[in-house]
């Protein structure tokens, strides 16, 4: 019986361990899409000085305030407000966490790029049309990264 016994007990470990893992990586998951949330919150509320704090270093040397006050009035021009957050996707990419928001705007859908350092700082934004959009109203968005370019390509 203990022989039955030792497999199953391997097993049932294993499955534990495997549903910790899972909702470990779930969490951090939803860390990283907020934190990239939170800036782009931030940007449509139009708080630049708040969302200029949450960039890393090297992305502050690079920008200010009114650089992105300038990059979201640019988008906003030819998108329209943002009207909400429709999904979000997550890609590691040399080193750094990639979040994709597609967002539903006045005009269309449009992507959202926030780059994430490991410490959670954004390293980079930019935006682009959206691609799957069935209705074919996206805008002519720039797929030009933000003044300070980052990984987010």
């Amino acid at each position: 019986m203990k022989r039955f016994n030792t497999p199953l007990r391997a097993v049932t470990l294993l499955a534990v361990a495997m549903v910790a893992f899972g909702a470990l990586y779930a969490q951090a998951n939803d860390l990283v899409v907020a934190k990239a949330s939170e800036f782009v919150t931030l940007l449509q509320k139009g708080d630049f000085q708040g969302a200029y704090q949450k960039v890393d270093s090297n992305l502050g040397f690079k920008s200010n305030p009114d650089t992105f006050k300038k990059y979201w009035q640019a988008l906003e021009s030819k998108a329209g407000k943002l009207v909400e957050v429709k999904r979000s996707s997550i890609e590691s990419k040399d080193g750094y966490f990639v979040v994709t928001q597609v967002a539903k705007f006045e005009k269309g859908h449009v992507d959202l790029k926030v780059a994430l350092d490991n410490m959670m700082r954004v390293s980079g934004f930019q935006y682009a049309n959206h691609k799957d959009d069935s209705s074919g109203s996206s805008p002519q968005a720039s797929s030009q990264p933000a003044p300070a370019a980052t990984p987010a390509s």
